[in-house]
């Protein structure tokens, strides 16, 4: 579907790297969840005219939301594949919204600190987890999520039989997601990685 953008927007002087994961044929808009999401680094970008060839876009997709967002990797798989190969395993890919009552920034931080020590205990098959903070919405109107969770699996067989360690552990979980995130109108699909440019270290 990324057939004409990949090679022209790879090839942007000033891209530092790019992560296309799309929707796996038997995921795709997994409970209502976005069909592709692009992690675009440049070294600028100050409004949604600098997304590279935005246009060639439009095409394949109906709908386009663009965010800034600043990035934590609590957990980091060692790579050994090559640009542009599809990485191994399922990614499930969750566009949040903060539960009600909560400011941006209190979700923020029961997120990254208080959530993510149980995420890391309790969901055993976990290869790779990236937290994605929303800082801002490039896109009129666009849709209020305040973070956007990659939750990388090594095989398919990992995320459907290592989710949770036990059933403590994943009444554990849902026990804390009620606190900073609202699971009924946060929107999920299950992904392949692509990755044509590396992102750099510590990013």
């Amino acid at each position: 579907m990324f057939e004409k953008w990949v090679p022209e927007a790879i090839n942007r002087r000033d891209l530092l790297q790019m992560v296309v994961n799309a929707a796996d044929v038997d995921q795709s808009g997994f409970q209502g969840g976005p069909l592709a999401l692009i992690n675009i680094g440049l070294e600028s970008a100050h409004d949604l005219d600098d997304v590279p060839f935005r246009d060639l876009l439009h095409p394949v997709a109906s709908r386009i939301e663009v965010w800034r967002i600043a990035t934590e990797n609590p957990k980091r798989y060692e790579r050994d594949w090559p640009d542009g190969a599809a990485s191994p395993g399922v990614k499930m890919i969750s566009l949040m919204q903060r539960t009600e009552g909560i400011t941006h920034a209190k979700f923020v931080q029961h997120w990254t600190q208080n959530h993510t020590p149980l995420a890391l205990k309790h969901h055993i098959g976990l290869w790779n987890y990236r937290q994605n903070v929303v800082r801002r919405s490039y896109t009129p109107g666009g849709r209020a999520v305040d973070g956007i969770a990659e939750l990388h699996f090594r095989t398919r067989e990992d995320h459907d039989t290592k989710f949770f360690d036990d059933d403590a552990g994943r009444a554990i979980i849902f026990e804390d997601i009620p606190k900073f995130m609202r699971l009924d109108i946060s929107q999920t699909a299950m992904m392949t990685e692509h990755i044509f440019r590396t992102a750099p270290i510590g990013a």
